[in-house]
């Protein structure tokens, strides 16, 4: 009696101590369609930015604006010396005055010519030169005209003023300094059609269009989203590198906006029909990239070699080696082998 006591008593103990199966967390694998949105870092830039410089050379006597002023249309930014354009449109408007005395002199000399040709008291060699003298005289004095017109002007480009209502963001010399004609005295940013501007991936360029709708996401103002739409695609690439430049139109323009705020553009990509997995259901076996799947009848495991897609975020997406309807380990999937029976936890 004592021996099949202890007898039986050891085979409820192996028993006990037979393991159960492994429990792992399965997903079924279906095709979805899915708008991937892409998000991309930027910067606020204003669309018309201009390189200020005076049409004149001269020495810059006054400087009105400082780096970050905002000025309106018309308000002056600089100064030049202006004395040796003054005197030279001073001169030509002398000399004007003295061509049209000439001129007004050489009108009454042809008009007596004309008097004295009709009695015949003169020929006609002397009638031709008074009318070349009066022509002659005529376009000496239109010469000068535009000739003091032109100083005039060049004595109101000693003033540089500001083209439109604005922003200065940058100033290249200093009051003192002699400025060249054309130099880039000043850097001016237009307070009309400010923009968020972006550098996308070659790989993401091509699912883009002029007006597709967008949001952007500025850092100064936490998670508020203002809307926005593609405004301009570069047809060629920023510096030669793997990006190219995309120009977005924003919709809402935020209070107190300054130029430079960083962000992001979220743009959405077009829809497609993708097949996601997480990114813990891959698994390396043999130099290969695999998955585990679960027979629904057996519930047996199966060793999948999958061709994988794009990553978005912890999914990526399996463009070949699996079906619609096929459970598919997504956590303990690297703890267990091709074949082997394991407990099901359905991921919901």
């Amino acid at each position: 009696m004592a021996a099949t006591v202890i007898f039986l008593s050891a085979c409820d103990n192996k028993v006990g101590e037979q393991p159960l199966d492994r429990l792992v967390e399965v997903v079924t694998f279906s095709h979805q369609p899915t708008v991937r949105v892409m998000d991309y870092p930027g910067q606020i830039q204003a669309r018309y930015q201009s390189e200020l410089a005076f049409q004149v050379e001269g020495r810059l006597i006054e400087r009105l604006v400082d780096v970050g002023d905002v000025v309106k249309k018309g308000a002056p930014i600089a100064m030049l010396d202006a004395k040796d354009y003054a005197l030279s449109s001073e001169s030509f408007f002398n000399q004007q005055k003295a061509a049209e005395a000439d001129f007004q002199r050489a009108e009454r000399d042809l008009v007596r010519a004309k008097d004295l040709h009709v009695k015949r008291f003169i020929g006609q060699s002397d009638l031709d030169k008074a009318v070349n003298f009066e022509r002659a005289s005529y376009a000496r004095l239109k010469g000068l005209k535009a000739e003091h017109a032109q100083r005039v002007n060049q004595r109101g480009y000693t003033q540089l003023l500001a083209p439109a209502d604005g922003i200065v963001i940058a100033l290249n010399a200093e009051v003192g300094d002699v400025v060249k004609a054309g130099f880039p005295m000043t850097t001016f940013a237009w307070n009309n059609d400010w923009e968020f501007v972006t550098s996308v991936a070659e790989t993401d360029v091509n699912q883009l269009t002029v007006g597709q709708p967008s949001m952007v996401k500025l850092w100064a103002y936490g998670d508020m989203q203002y809307p926005a739409s593609v405004r301009e695609i570069s047809p060629i690439s920023s510096n030669g590198g793997p990006s190219y430049t995309v120009k977005l139109k924003l919709t809402e323009q935020p209070d107190n906006l300054k130029l430079g705020m960083t962000g992001h553009a979220l743009l959405s990509k077009k829809e497609v029909n993708l097949g996601l997995l997480p990114t813990s259901a891959i698994i390396e076996l043999g130099g290969q990239t695999m998955v585990m799947t679960v027979d629904s009848t057996t519930s047996e495991t199966h060793a999948k070699v999958v061709t994988l897609g794009q990553y978005l975020g912890d999914e990526v997406s399996i463009v070949d080696g699996l079906s619609d309807g096929q459970w598919v380990v997504i956590a303990g999937a690297n703890k267990i082998a091709d074949r082997q029976p394991v407990r099901v936890l359905m991921h919901e």
